[in-house]
């Protein structure tokens, strides 16, 4: 086994009934908070109420910028780091799901400068002071943004969806409480399914090697979000598998997945962000469409790590056909052709994707331009 890295300074608060806990956590972090969400439904619900009475009692000073949405814009990134500049926020609190949470981490890098956030993505912009505290409270078993510094944002002008990441950008506190999951619809909660799901197979598929661990650790939170992820669909307000699901969600974007080596590479997430960064559709169903290509076309060099995908997770031999299986369960076995994607626009896609996610030519089979279009073209 070679060298690798651990680095995860968050500080997790996980359960049922943790959001208790956002008040304390944010008053010692600082006075002036400026929270950051983009959902109707944290209104609806009451919780973003609850939350705002919460910070209040604890003295903090608390500005609501709610107007994040899903496949978040570097426009609205720079309103809100110009809104937490304007307080001089000392805290940022991401309370949604993964675009809302990549929002605030965005949004605490972009407020320590005047810089817009794209000019730090590519590299003409650096943090000029103090990054805020970031305190992130994942509402959707999705993304895992809670566990580490990355951050997903669109340039709505070019539709071209990146990954940008700095150390500033891990949060201080991650409270994951998914008692606030039991609200979603069927429809959220199974693209929040599939997305997890992929953060650990894809990695699981393309490792270069095996470490007992890292492979029993993915196969263990796969194994979750199949199993679970049907029970809850057929009994939202389920909250033990819905919490199993927030916490498979939360490992498997962590550097706990990746422990030991052998960690793999997300390339079907590089290729799926053209197509939600050029359509705005939901990045979980634009990897459902595109998952069962991508895992025929990397079959041939991964052989032996789809039959394991099989056995272990699904109890099965074939694990393509058992994943196929599986998103028909699920009602999320989709086509591109279903999500408004238009076969005209896959070269410029295509093309887009080698562009923003120049890790895809990691893939074990490599992607290149012609080969990534051949797979939007099979899933089409």
């Amino acid at each position: 086994m070679g060298i690798s890295r651990f680095y995860l300074p968050v500080r997790f608060i996980i359960g049922a009934g943790s959001l208790s806990q956002l008040g304390t956590e944010t008053a010692r972090l600082g006075k002036v908070a400026l929270l950051v969400t983009g959902s109707k439904s944290m209104r609806t619900t009451g919780v973003l109420d609850k939350v705002l009475k919460d910070l209040e009692g604890q003295g903090v000073k608390t500005i609501v910028f709610d107007r994040v949405e899903p496949n978040p814009r570097a426009s609205t990134i720079d309103h809100g780091a110009a809104i937490a500049r304007e307080h001089n926020a000392q805290v940022i609190i991401g309370l949604g799901g993964g675009s809302t949470m990549d929002a605030a981490k965005c949004i605490a890098q972009a407020c320590s400068g005047i810089d817009p956030i794209w000019a730090h993505y590519d590299g003409k912009a650096t943090a000029k002071g103090k990054v805020p505290s970031i305190i992130l409270v994942p509402t959707v078993a999705a993304s895992g943004s809670e566990a580490n510094n990355g951050a997903v944002f669109t340039n709505w002008e070019t539709h071209e969806k990146v990954v940008f990441g700095k150390n500033s950008m891990y949060p201080t506190v991650s409270i994951v409480d998914p008692a606030l999951t039991v609200t979603l619809p069927k429809k959220t909660t199974a693209q929040g399914g599939v997305d997890i799901f992929c953060h650990l197979a894809e990695a699981y598929i393309t490792a270069g090697e095996s470490t007992l661990i890292n492979d029993s650790l993915r196969e263990a939170s796969m194994r979750t979000v199949v199993e679970s992820l049907p029970v809850v669909l057929n009994k939202l307000d389920d909250i033990e598998h819905r919490s199993r699901l927030s916490w498979a969600s939360t490992i498997a974007c962590s550097q706990f997945a990746g422990l030991g080596g052998g960690t793999g590479m997300t390339t079907l997430h590089g290729m799926e962000h053209p197509l939600s960064g050029e359509y705005d559709i939901a990045h979980g169903d634009g990897l459902a469409a595109l998952l069962l290509e991508w895992m025929k076309y990397t079959l041939p060099v991964r052989t032996e790590r789809f039959k394991l995908l099989g056995e272990k997770v699904f109890g099965e031999a074939d694990g393509i056909a058992a994943t196929g299986k599986w998103l028909q369960k699920i009602g999320m076995n989709l086509k591109l052709r279903d999500l408004g994607v238009k076969e005209a626009d896959f070269d410029k896609l295509a093309g887009n994707a080698v562009k923003t996610a120049p890790w895809v030519k990691f893939h074990p089979t490599p992607l290149d331009k012609s080969a990534i279009m051949a797979i939007y073209q099979n899933s089409f």
